[in-house]
């Protein structure tokens, strides 16, 4: 009896666990800060059981049965992850420490400022091992997080780069069009939730899904499998381009058959924007599905969106008529058309999209990423054209109170802009349409005045293989191959006849200039004297062929104090013009296939990292390499013949950096200093010269540029609430050379004059060379509460190459009329500075496995109306009299409001 007695002792502790089941332990901390997550999801697939992390990052998962299980951890602060565990069937089992990747603060959101992620309350942890890992040091680089959220409204740029110097890809399948070397943001818009997830390199730096690119490289996952499981809703209100935006995002998670889908739809919306005249209408649709098999050694993702939209755009202007009107929201595209405003300058986009893409994990240490990508884009812009009609536009310089010295028509000019008078401010449409109305009554029919449609569209396909191979403990490769082929098709259409029947398929400025030829004055002398109706095209036809392949490698070595990279990168480029009109300023050169350009290019680059101890690092990059002209560049007048610019070359560019890195627990800082030197570049300008009385290319080539300067981020967290950010920048930017210039007009009376271009000296306009941002942020049980100031300035307009030519100065003595207004014309702008203040509150809410995330952000421009953060010289002058303008401005109004709403269930 004892014996049974002591027997029932024994095993009661293992009858009741068996009836209650047993208990999975883990502990969830960050990969990059080594700080504990809280609110992390832990689920059993295909279970009804789950939890949460508390704020220690600690969870317990009861009522498990002893056996097998596959455990997912997600939350919207993390890459979600899946874990394979055994419950032992005697005691609980442990998990020990998780490891999770926090989201990149370089994918987040820029329009969220001020939104809860885990950056806004998990400490940046030290480690005092020199066996550090630098790249989570580099790769979330302090100095781009903290300048991206506040200094990019207002034009600020890293390093001065523009948007061609950096590459974006979507699941490893390159994306940058190969037309015009940019990526088109317009084909994920209002599908932040599916973009938000991705890898990134900083500058030069190595990475493992790119050569890399001067100003960085992002590779944008949209595998399904990569999003949290369950539901997200997203509504958002602000007074930007749009004023409402909204989004619902359904992931399955990766089932027990390897099948992951994710699907997604947004929208955003506004009936007029916060700019007069403009509105936005948009809706976004993705969906993405995955299959993973062999224990996830082989994954197939597909993915497909599009994005149409259409808006109304924003126009510049001269500072006469922001001061007339007393408006710094003023927006000279628009007039009011049967009671309603209607915008002349409207822009239509759609943009379908679809990534394959199967990664191959051939072993633990070597994994094969092969993507193939099929992009379709089309793209149009609407303007006003008119023929033998009066300039439509309501701030046309001749029609301004200052274009007149004195007496009458200076005076009632200045009443009717003063009284706001939209007759005189904006597009007087019911002229427009009295105009050709009149013409079909009483004339042939043509259309006076129209509304034409330049289309831009574009086909490519891409296909990317990359190998990351762990080639020993030390030793790393990454390598990869790319081709693609791009057709740009470039033409107009006729959109709107505004009453008339038709349009006469004729260069206006060649009728005036070579009257009695008629060859000339034709666009398509393959079909004279053709009448044009809607949607026909007519004035310009052509495609652009493009071809690429290269082949890239870079190693990365890691040891006790040194790391070092270095690669190479070979690329192969070809394209050429086919022309679909015979044009009759160039019958021989504008119609059919062109001349092929070819070219090789070969880049290097390399860095090396000294650790002094896993708190402090010196870092130093370097590259070097050509790349060939973009194809949008490289033609002098596309529109019309095949011409290109003489001895048509790659361009060089030598870029260096040097950096000292701190993290300590409570401080993360960088300072750096960076030099890049630009060789044989390319610009193409096009405008209306006064003088010539028609429309001009301008290509500069041979340019050289060089852009340098010193930059600094840091971050203090005083305590476990309050935290500080620094960001500056102080650089130069500007031309070092006077390059070569070639004119070219488009009704032929200018063929390809060369002359060289004073451009020495001259800042690179558009970017302001000084930059800066301090903040303060607090955090305290999921509030978070943050304001920053921000500032800028040595801001430049942007440069015309016409007030700078060397004949047009010749003859200019000193101490003279003329010399005043060349001094005055050649004396680039400098934009007074300006500061905004930008202020945000958040609030994250956890309801069990759900959460709600609030947040509210408010831009206010220093300034009760405004700041000008751009501008462009034109191509207007006249030495007797200098033209008070020829200039035109980009406005930064006013205040801008952001408030935004998660639910993730």
């Amino acid at each position: 009896m004892k014996h049974k007695l002591l027997l029932f002792l024994l095993l009661l502790p293992q009858f009741l666990l068996a009836q209650s089941g047993h208990t999975l332990r883990g502990s969830i901390i960050g990969s990059q800060s080594g700080e504990p997550i809280g609110g992390v999801v832990v689920r059993v697939l295909n279970q009804d059981l789950q939890t949460t992390s508390d704020l220690q990052g600690n969870f317990s998962l009861v009522g498990l049965a002893p056996g097998k299980y596959t455990i997912e951890l997600n939350s919207i602060l993390i890459q979600p992850k899946y874990l394979h565990v055994e419950i032992a069937s005697i005691g609980d089992t442990e998990t020990g420490i998780i490891k999770v990747q926090e989201l990149s603060s370089t994918t987040t959101d820029l329009a969220s400022v001020g939104q809860i992620d885990a950056e806004l309350f998990d400490e940046d942890g030290g480690t005092s091992t020199q066996e550090v890992n630098t790249l989570v040091l580099i790769s979330n680089d302090v100095f781009l997080k903290n300048a991206s959220f506040q200094l990019s409204p207002l034009r600020f740029s890293p390093r001065g780069y523009d948007n061609t110097r950096q590459q974006r890809y979507i699941n490893g399948v390159a994306f940058n069009d190969q037309n015009r070397g940019v990526f088109n943001y317009a084909a994920v818009g209002a599908l932040n939730d599916m973009t938000r997830n991705g890898d990134a390199t900083q500058f030069t730096q190595a990475g493992s899904f790119t050569f890399g690119a001067l100003g960085g490289a992002e590779n944008i996952n949209m595998r399904a499998s990569a999003y949290t499981t369950g539901h997200k809703a997203t509504l958002s209100l602000t007074n930007r381009n749009y004023y409402l935006r909204g989004m619902y995002t359904y992931s399955t998670g990766l089932n027990r058959r390897g099948w992951a889908f994710t699907t997604s739809i947004g929208g955003r919306y506004a009936n007029e924007g916060y700019i007069d005249g403009t509105y936005y209408r948009n809706l976004a649709l993705a969906f993405s599905a995955e299959k993973q098999w062999e224990g996830g050694k082989h994954s197939l993702s597909f993915v497909t969106l599009f994005s149409p939209t259409v808006r109304g755009q924003q126009g510049s202007t001269f500072k006469e008529v922001y001061t007339l009107t007393d408006n710094y929201r003023y927006n000279p595209n628009w007039g009011y058309y049967n009671g309603k405003k209607r915008n002349a300058r409207e822009v239509y986009t759609f943009d379908p999209t679809a990534v394959l893409s199967h990664i191959w994990k051939i072993t633990p240490q070597t994994t094969l990423t092969t993507g193939l990508g099929v992009h379709f884009a089309r793209y149009g812009g609407s303007s006003l054209n008119w023929y033998k009609g009066a300039d439509p536009r309501p701030d046309y310089y001749r029609y301004l109170p200052s274009y007149f010295e004195d007496g009458a028509i200076k005076d009632h000019l200045l009443v009717g802009w003063l009284s706001e008078n939209t007759d005189y401010t904006q597009i007087d449409w019911n002229s427009l349409y009295t105009a050709n109305l009149n013409n079909v009554k009483y004339g042939n029919g043509d259309a006076i005045y129209m509304i034409e449609e330049r289309r831009s569209d574009l086909f490519e396909t891409t296909f990317n293989s990359t190998v990351n191979s762990q080639l020993n403990r030390k030793l790393r490769l990454t390598a990869g191959i790319e081709a693609r082929y791009s057709i740009s098709d470039q033409f107009k259409t006729v959109k709107d006849l505004m009453g008339a029947t038709h349009v006469l398929d004729i260069d206006k400025y060649a009728e005036r200039d070579f009257a009695g030829d008629f060859d000339k004055m034709h666009n398509d002398l393959n079909r004279p004297h053709r009448l044009v109706y809607k949607d026909g095209i007519f004035g310009y036809h052509f495609k652009y062929h493009i071809y690429s392949a290269s082949a890239w490698a870079v190693n990365n070595y890691s040891s006790r104090y040194w790391d070092f990279y270095y690669g190479f990168k070979v690329k192969h480029t070809s394209f050429y013009r086919d022309g679909q009109m015979r044009n009759g300023r160039y019958p021989e050169t504008s119609y059919g296939k062109g001349k092929t350009h070819s070219f090789t290019d070969l880049s290097i680059k390399g860095g090396a990292t000294y650790k002094f101890n896993g708190r402090h690092l010196i870092s130093a990059n370097f590259s070097y390499g050509s790349e060939a002209p973009l194809p949008n560049n490289a033609y002098v007048s596309p529109r019309i013949t095949d011409g290109s610019v003489h001895d048509l070359k790659s361009a060089r560019i030598l870029s260096g950096d040097l950096s000292y890195i701190i993290s300590l627990p409570s401080f993360v800082g960088r300072v750096g200093v960076f030099q890049t030197n630009f060789y044989d570049l390319m610009e193409r300008n096009s405008y209306y010269d006064d003088t010539e009385k028609t429309f001009l290319n301008h290509v500069m080539y041979g340019i050289n540029k060089i852009h340098r300067g010193i930059e600094l981020g840091a971050t203090y967290k005083i305590d476990g609430n309050w935290s500080v950010d620094v960001a500056g920048s102080a650089a130069q930017y500007y031309y070092s050379n006077n390059p070569g210039g070639v004119k070219s007009a488009e009704n032929g009376k200018i063929a390809d004059e060369h002359e060289m271009v004073y451009m020495r000296n001259v800042s690179v306009g558009g970017i302001p060379q000084l930059a800066g941002t301090i903040g303060l942020r607090y955090f305290i049980n999921y509030w978070f509460l943050g304001a920053h100031l921000n500032g800028f300035g040595r801001n430049y307009i942007s440069a015309s190459p016409i007030r700078r030519l060397a004949s047009t100065y010749a003859t200019v003595e000193p101490n003279t009329p003329e010399y005043d207004a060349y001094k005055q014309l050649t004396t680039q702008e400098k934009l007074s500075s300006g500061c905004t203040l930008d202020l945000s509150v958040g609030k994250m809410f956890y309801l069990g496995s759900r959460s709600l995330s609030i947040n509210v952000s408010v831009n206010n421009v220093l300034n009760r109306r405004g700041v000008f953060t751009g501008g462009f010289e034109q191509g207007r002058y006249d030495l007797t009299k200098p033209n008070k303008y020829a200039s035109r401005y980009f406005v930064m109004p006013g205040i801008n409001c952001f408030i935004n709403a998660s639910y993730r269930f």
